[in-house]
């Protein structure tokens, strides 16, 4: 089920959610965990994330949060196949888990 987040212990282990999750700490704790500006950063390297890390996408619905929330803030419910409600729950669900895996 997309936006369900592994255990924040599969996430840093996996290589690439690993990687990825070591970036978006660093991102989230140099915005003195403010996520909205956090994201902001995080737009700057989503697409060098994609770009350069192979099959990156597979892994950010269930172990990178950072990114799910700024896929899910940059777009809408539609965009996703997901009705308001559902959305609602994927932001609230990917929120949580950056200050799970970040603080």
């Amino acid at each position: 089920m997309r936006y369900n987040f592994k255990s924040k212990t599969e996430a840093f282990d996996e290589d690439r959610a690993g990687f990825a999750n070591r970036v978006c700490k660093l991102i989230y704790n140099q915005n003195n965990n403010d996520i909205d500006k956090a994201i902001i950063e995080c737009g700057s390297i989503y697409s060098d994330f994609n770009e350069h890390i192979r099959n990156i996408y597979e892994l950010i619905d269930n172990y990178i949060p950072l990114m799910a929330y700024y896929e899910l803030k940059k777009s809408f419910a539609d965009n996703f196949g997901l009705n308001d409600n559902e959305y609602d729950v994927a932001l609230q669900n990917s929120k949580k888990a950056c200050e799970d895996y970040y603080s």
